[in-house]
């Protein structure tokens, strides 16, 4: 991402409020005056343009294109690493087919657990020994990954009970589980489960990959032929289907068959979630946590392809409205908005750009001061206990990766905001620098190899940490945490680790 200069703020254009450390401040919130919060300034900042302008697709046709964006990268794929899949499976069924009107009665005595669209099946759908296997993996690995910010745990919990009566949701289920699987796994230890053959004729590492190719094609061929029932366009099975299959191009994403599809499909799921009016506010539970997923999925790509996020829903709801839960995801759209401003999309003067960065480190600042102490570290040690950086243990997680947010959405505000320049205000930024990046390296180290949906948070803080550390035992700290992290998570590591290196070099 490009960088502007590094000097601090003047302080004409410091926030009052935006003085003390995050090491050191309480939470306060219930000593301020409450219209403080009234309207927090990140809810005032501009819409991204990259998607207010034309080309969306309508509501009624959002599904249909994001397949269809599916499906033209799938047939490229099988035809450049010659996979053997029949590419006339993808191609959608266009003739209109009449949603059921079955009588008001009728619609009465069908049971909760009686599915009544042609899309769902009535029984449960039965599964052999692999496929549970994977199931389970799911359930227990996979869903609290993208459920870490969610109290209800809508992945873990109700989409595997969607997934046994919707064969398209549950084939993107087993695809995902079987694509991390096969992040996880040796050869040897996927041949003794699978009792298959490492395959040769293709390449693909491991059968694990074998089978989540397998059933990611599967899903696609669900999806072509069950897109013509306007009701399951509508569903709560499509969106989830949409972003489990995201989030198997995010496992993927470092692999041989990423081609750039992540981040296309990425803007296929934000088409479905407008048609279907989903927002990080949605009554309903699964259609909530799906965006809130979508969002982090959608958050990273931005930042590391130097555009704005796709969201253009701004919060209704005021701070000091908010749970400690709500509080949580409020800080995830914040770091959207942070990653907006930093944008290769720089329009403005310098004194605009300096306003708009003053307005998000003050919604960043009032996002802090309102949170209750279960944001507060448990564990923080006065000095390190061994190595560069203080462990910080913040419990529970969803709270502790929102603070890593709140550091990472910080530190990429400061170092893309103009200055004015002066040596006391290069002083005051490159402080706040450093306390982000000892929070972020202190719970990143607490969390390192305990918890696997935290470094799902870590390594994105971590690599963000990494743009603004100046000396070499910094660096060399980071890149071993990063690197443990990464290795936690099972992904490839050089990829990450490169940038990083490269853009230190860039520096020089």
């Amino acid at each position: 991402m490009h960088m502007e200069t590094q000097q601090t703020r003047s302080p004409a254009h410091t926030s009052p409020t935006y003085t003390e450390s995050p090491s050191t401040r309480k939470s306060v919130g219930g000593d301020i005056d409450p219209q403080l919060f009234g309207e927090s300034p990140e809810l005032r900042f501009d819409l991204s343009p990259l998607t207010l302008t034309t080309g969306v697709p309508s509501p009624n046709s959002a599904p249909q294109e994001w397949y269809d964006l599916l499906a033209e990268d799938a047939i490229n794929n099988i035809r450049k690493h010659n996979l053997g899949f029949d590419q006339t499976c993808l191609s959608r069924r266009h003739s209109p087919v009449p949603e059921a009107q079955d009588a008001p009665q009728s619609r009465r005595e069908l049971s909760e657990t009686s599915p009544q669209e042609p899309w769902q099946s009535p029984e449960s759908i039965l599964m052999d020994g692999n496929d549970l296997d994977l199931f389970q993996h799911f359930v227990t690995t996979v869903g609290p990954i993208l459920d870490i910010f969610d109290p209800f745990r809508q992945f873990t919990n109700v989409v595997p009970r969607l997934a046994v009566h919707n064969l398209g949701l549950l084939k993107s289920l087993l695809a995902v589980a079987a694509r991390h699987m096969a992040l996880l796994q040796a050869d040897s230890q996927a041949q003794d489960i699978f009792n298959i053959q490492t395959p040769t004729s293709n390449g693909l590492p491991n059968p694990f990959s074998e089978v989540a190719t397998q059933y990611y094609y599967e899903t696609l061929h669900y999806l072509s032929q069950n897109l013509l029932y306007p009701s399951y366009t509508k569903s709560r099975e499509i969106i989830s289907t949409a972003l489990l299959i995201s989030t198997y191009e995010m496992f993927d994403a470092s692999g041989r068959y990423s081609d750039g599809g992540w981040e296309r499909h990425l803007r296929g799921i934000f088409w479905i979630q407008r048609s279907q009016d989903n927002n990080g506010e949605s009554m309903d539970g699964l259609r909530r946590a799906a965006w809130w997923s979508w969002l982090r999925q959608d958050i990273w790509v931005a930042f590391r392809e130097n555009r704005r996020v796709l969201t253009i829903w701004r919060p209704n709801k005021r701070l000091m409205d908010l749970n400690p839960d709500e509080l949580a995801t409020r800080i995830v759209y914040i770091c959207a908005r942070c990653v907006d401003f930093a944008a290769n999309e720089k329009q403005y003067d310098m004194h605009v750009r300096i306003d708009q960065g003053d307005r998000l480190l003050q919604a960043l600042e009032d996002w802090y001061r309102i949170l209750p102490p279960s944001f507060q570290p448990i564990y923080k040690p006065l000095l390190p206990e061994s190595g560069l950086f203080k462990p910080i243990w913040i419990h529970p997680p969803s709270h502790a990766a929102a603070i890593q947010y709140y550091n990472l959405s910080k530190i990429i505000v400061l170092i893309n905001q103009p200055s004015m320049g002066s040596p006391t205000e290069f002083r005051y930024r490159q402080r706040h620098l450093n306390e982000s990046v000892e929070t972020i390296c202190g719970i990143a180290l607490t969390h390192q190899g305990k918890d696997l949906p935290s470094a799902f948070v870590n390594y994105q803080a971590l690599f963000v940490a990494g743009l603004c550390v100046q000396t070499s035992v910094e660096r060399n700290g980071i890149l071993q945490l990063l690197e443990k992290t990464l290795n936690v998570m099972n992904f490839p590591t050089g990829t990450l680790l490169d940038d990083l290196k490269g853009y230190w070099r860039s520096e020089i």
